[in-house]
């Protein structure tokens, strides 16, 4: 997990080339412009999905990537992400195709997402995006850059 401001990306260079390319596109490039889709900055080596979403309470489902980082970034509105280092339970068993799984987990690091912040989830690092901030729902816009691991 990283988890900081957009004008810090520069501190994390170095971790991966691709990661490297997808930290230098949100620094370099006015997310906000971007229309809601899949826009792609190295094929499927890095790209970024674009999309309206809205922040629920309660979730509980976490979700994990074995193909890909998440690097996610609120561009209208603010969300809650949780991060833990284990699974209790895998409820949805990994799907290649989709490179996604869910499961159960406890909280051990909640990070408030909005502008100017985000975070980095690591493949299989369980994370819980879409938290709606002290239990208030709301509608938000976001990027979500997907970084081969």
């Amino acid at each position: 997990m990283i988890y900081d401001t957009i004008e810090n990306a520069g501190r994390y260079l170095g971790i991966s080339e691709h990661l490297d390319r997808a930290l230098h596109y949100m620094m370099d490039t006015d997310l906000t412009t971007l229309e809601d889709g899949r826009h792609e900055i190295d094929g499927d080596n890095v790209f970024v999905n674009v999309m309206q979403a809205a922040t629920q309470a309660g979730k509980k489902e976490y979700e994990f990537h074995d193909r890909y980082y998440d690097v996610q970034i609120d561009l209208e509105g603010a969300e809650d992400i949780l991060f833990s280092s284990s699974f209790d339970e895998i409820t949805k068993p990994y799907q290649e195709d989709a490179d996604i799984g869910m499961g159960t987990a406890q909280c051990e690091a909640l990070c408030h997402l909005g502008k100017g912040r985000f975070a980095v989830c690591e493949p299989k690092e369980p994370h819980l995006p879409g938290c709606a901030p002290e239990g208030r729902e709301a509608k938000i816009r976001k990027a979500v850059i997907k970084v081969r691991g």
